[in-house]
C-alpha cells in the first residue's frame, strides 16, 4: 500500500511539473490573492451626532465643520450619504459654507480632526484614480492629495471632474491636514485652538503626504 501511495504522489508531482506550475508558485499565488492596496488610509465608518456646528468648507461628499468649541472636523461621507439636519435629510454637496446646522445625525462617515488649513495653487502631475492627485506647487514642492468623492475642479473657466484632470492643468484648492479623532461616545466634542479658516478657494483637498514627480 505504501508503494501505491508513493507512486500516486509521484504522478501528481509529475503532472504539476508538466503543466509548468512550480510548487513554489502555488504558495506565492495564494499570497498574492490576499494582497490589497488602497489610495488613502482606511478609516472607521461610524454614526455620529452633533448638537450644533458651522459649515466651513464643502466639496463633493466631504464637509469641514467648526464645532462649538472652535475646533474643526472633517466628515468624509460614503458616496450618496445624506445628513439629517433637524430631522430632514440633506445632501452634503447642498450644504453652504457659513451655514449653521443643528441636531445633526450622520451614518457611515469617516471622522477626522482638522489640524491645519492652507490654500494652494498647483500644477497637475498625475491623477491616481479613483481619488488622488499629485500636484507641484509654486515653490517646487510635490504633494499627494485625496479628492473627496463627487468633488469638481475649476480650470480654465470650466468645471470638470477629477477623471478629466490632465497633466499640466492648473488648479486652486483649500487643503486640510487631519488626524484621527478618538471619541468614546456618539456626541462629538473635540478640544483645540481655533484655526484660521479663510474663505474656500477652489476644491477641498486632504493632504496625503509628500510625493515625487
Amino acid at each position: 500500500m505504501q508503494t501505491n501511495l508513493t507512486r500516486s504522489l509521484a504522478r501528481s508531482l509529475t503532472t504539476l511539473l508538466l503543466v509548468g506550475i512550480p510548487l513554489g508558485s502555488l504558495s506565492l499565488a495564494a499570497a498574492q490573492q490576499t494582497t490589497t492596496t488602497s489610495t488613502q488610509p482606511l478609516g472607521i465608518q461610524k454614526s455620529i451626532d452633533i448638537e450644533t456646528a458651522h459649515v466651513i468648507y464643502v466639496s463633493g461628499d466631504n464637509v469641514v465643520l467648526r464645532n462649538s468649541d472652535d475646533s474643526l472636523q472633517l466628515l468624509a461621507m460614503a458616496p450618496g450619504t445624506t445628513i439629517s439636519i433637524d430631522g430632514k435629510p440633506v445632501a452634503t454637496r447642498d450644504l453652504k459654507p457659513g451655514t449653521q446646522i443643528s441636531h445633526v445625525h450622520v451614518n457611515s462617515v469617516q471622522q477626522s480632526a482638522v489640524t491645519e488649513v492652507t490654500q494652494i495653487d498647483g500644477t497637475v502631475l498625475r491623477v491616481l484614480m479613483p481619488n488622488s492627485v499629485i500636484l507641484r506647487l509654486g515653490d517646487g514642492t510635490v504633494n499627494r492629495y485625496t479628492i473627496p468623492a463627487h468633488a469638481t475642479f475649476q480650470t480654465d473657466g470650466r468645471e470638470i471632474r477629477s477623471s478629466d484632470l490632465r497633466r499640466g492643468m492648473r488648479v486652486s484648492a483649500t487643503v486640510v491636514r487631519t488626524s484621527t479623532m478618538d471619541t468614546h461616545s456618539r456626541q462629538t466634542t473635540v478640544s483645540g485652538n481655533a484655526l484660521v479658516t479663510p474663505p474656500q478657494s477652489g476644491t477641498l483637498l486632504i493632504f496625503a503626504g509628500a510625493a515625487h514627480e
